[in-house]
């Protein structure tokens, strides 16, 4: 791979998923997002899926091995050869030794969407999601009002990962064995920090301007 490999990281519900959709079609980078993968393969119904799905309803993680072949089947498709956006991984050191290791001598660069946890709370146990095209919503959102997909017109769901007890496991989770990636990452260098509270419109503006500079 000769491209340059950009993450999005943050806790669960710090907007990578929505600022990832936009910074696709603000650059036309290719995203792997490994949320997305997953979800689509519980909604497959496969083998995988069925694994996955106990796993994520439970707001653990999904086990290093499973998610990093997920990962290197991905970063070698052709497609991404020239560089693409991650989101959603890595969630460990061990994930970030591994992406470190497929990457080779592609320069990784990391954009730290910070949010405190009083507001992760209030958005994720408001967040409606299309289980069809994947677009997030939020209870207190005119859009989500008719309980339907502005896109697709498929019922808005409430993932079973984003109810109370789960998202505190998540959050728990993420401070013992994410947020150690951060001093991982912040030690070497092409590192930025974002104040992901703010407006999405805002927080993309400041993400956009970092993406710019790292394309060059």
């Amino acid at each position: 791979m000769k491209g340059k490999v950009i993450i999005l990281f943050g806790s669960p519900g710090a907007g990578k998923g929505t600022q990832a959709r936009r910074l696709v079609q603000e650059f036309g980078l290719k995203h792997i997002s490994t949320g997305e993968i997953l979800r689509a393969e519980v909604r497959d119904g496969s083998e995988l899926g069925k694994k996955v799905q106990e796993i994520m309803e439970a707001g653990e993680l999904v086990p290093d091995e499973l998610v990093n072949e997920i990962i290197r089947k991905r970063m070698n498709d052709s497609h991404c050869e020239s560089g693409f956006l991650l989101d959603g991984y890595p969630r460990t050191v061990q994930q970030a030794e591994e992406l470190r290791a497929i990457a080779g001598e592609s320069p990784v660069f990391v954009i730290n969407l910070l949010v405190d946890e009083k507001v992760i709370l209030d958005r994720l146990s408001g967040r409606l999601s299309c289980p069809q095209c994947g677009k997030i919503y939020n209870v207190a959102s005119s859009a989500s009002a008719g309980g339907a997909c502005e896109n697709c017109g498929a019922q808005l769901v409430q993932r079973r990962d984003d109810r109370g007890e789960i998202i505190a496991e998540r959050l728990r989770i993420y401070r013992e064995q994410t947020r150690p990636v951060i001093n991982f990452y912040s030690s070497r260098g092409n590192y930025f920090v974002v104040d992901g509270s703010r407006e999405v419109g805002e927080v993309f503006q400041s993400v956009a301007r970092i993406v710019g500079e790292i394309r060059g």
